[in-house]
């Protein structure tokens, strides 16, 4: 019987797990649609979890400081370029758009594509009041999403 009742519990904590993975990408084409015109069309790519957090930020940091979408498109020329991507750049770019300064810390320092630095810009985005608590729960989930990934 406690067998049964604890390979119910993981079954639906595994559910749970991949249904947040696909909503997670979910939130962060809306978060980012929501936040520049110019990275819109780009926001389904980006937040695929296969695009590395340096050449995602430096998308989003393109958007957040063109003022015309030719300011746009000249600026991602660079988010292509190996020379230009790296562990600065993204800092700089990072900490342009987030709310919370340690995201940045974290994810920027390599270009692998994954959800953990998806997840941690969500939770950024959505607790953008400053509401440090709320913020911490939701990246200790990432962590433990991330952890979980992982250990398979």
């Amino acid at each position: 019987m406690l067998f049964t009742t604890l390979l119910a519990i993981l079954c639906i904590h595994s559910f749970v797990y991949t249904y947040k993975t696909f909503d997670g990408k979910n939130e962060c084409i809306k978060h980012c649609e929501n936040g520049d015109n110019y990275a819109t069309r780009y926001c389904g790519g980006l937040c695929s979890g296969n695009v590395g957090a340096q050449t995602f930020y430096c998308y989003l940091g393109c958007a957040h400081n063109a003022s015309l979408e030719s300011e746009f498109l000249k600026c991602i020329k660079k988010c292509e370029e190996k020379s230009y991507l790296g562990e600065k750049s993204c800092n700089n770019d990072c900490n342009r758009i987030s709310n919370h300064r340690e995201v940045c810390s974290v994810v920027c320092g390599e270009n692998d594509g994954d959800m953990f630095p998806i997840c941690l810009y969500n939770c950024d985005q959505e607790n953008s009041n400053g509401n440090q608590e709320d913020f911490d729960k939701c990246k200790e989930n990432c962590y433990k999403m991330e952890s979980q990934r992982s250990a398979k």
